[in-house]
């Protein structure tokens, strides 16, 4: 009679409980921003700030940046080199996302410093060391690349580039 009552509470409790499988872990989505957007389609600007947007982060006003090149190494590829500085930041490492025809393109994040750019922004606190940047994605003659950087305080920035060579 007691196994019967035991069993019949574990069965119980077996059916009564609730479904899990589409529960998210505890703290929500544990991805960076920078991951989180570079899941989204990101065509142009206004694409930009919505997503920007729906994940929580802000347009900066303490970051500066610049995209200084933008040239074709071969048939299929180009290189994009240039800066992204956040005047209030320390050595963090800001991540760059590049998007062509939506999609995200290439990631890489800020390494080495830009002497020019220190003394224009009078950067310290270790804000210097990691300043320049520099990636290499496949991009079509006359596609417009979407450049954006990415701090860790949920800050962004858009970069203006040219279209591709």
């Amino acid at each position: 009679m007691a196994s019967a009552l035991f069993g019949s509470f574990f069965i119980t409790l077996w059916l009564t409980a609730p479904d899990t499988s589409s529960l998210q872990p505890i703290g929500g989505d544990n991805r960076s921003d920078a991951e989180k957007l570079a899941a989204r389609h990101i065509a142009g600007d206004s694409d930009l700030a919505n997503a920007a947007r729906e994940i929580g982060l802000h347009l900066s006003a303490r970051m500066s940046g610049n995209v200084d090149a933008i040239n074709r190494t071969s048939a299929r590829d180009v290189s994009v080199a240039g800066w992204v500085a956040d005047k209030e930041g320390d050595a963090t490492p800001i991540s760059i996302l590049v998007f062509a025809g939506g999609a995200v393109v290439a990631t890489t994040q800020t390494k080495g410093e830009r002497p020019d750019v220190t003394q224009a922004l009078h950067l310290g606190l270790g804000s210097e060391k990691n300043v320049s940047f520099s990636v290499k994605f496949s991009c079509q003659p006359g596609d417009q690349p979407v450049i954006v950087g990415i701090a860790t305080v949920k800050q962004y920035i858009p970069l203006t580039s040219g279209a591709c060579p």
